[in-house]
């Protein structure tokens, strides 16, 4: 469940914001629609909804990782 909640602020975040190499957050005319005013009652309306959430780029470390980025064969 908190996976889920997770993906959709996420995707939420991603509706409004810029992509990489736009510094101000903005987004080019055209390229995505306009993000959802209020509250949302449909699926397209929540992945689309206006947030000021704030971006979190994590890099974890994944020890058990094979220089390929495979993972060992289970035991």
């Amino acid at each position: 469940m908190r996976a889920l909640f997770i993906t959709l602020v996420a995707f939420a975040a991603a509706a409004c914001g810029g992509g990489p190499g736009k510094p101000d957050g903005g987004s080019d005319a055209g390229d995505r629609p306009p993000c959802v005013q209020g509250v949302a009652t449909t699926h397209l309306e929540l992945i689309n909804a206006c947030t000021d959430a704030l971006k979190i780029e994590k890099n974890p470390t994944l020890p058990l990782r094979l220089p390929d980025g495979g993972l060992p064969p289970l035991p």
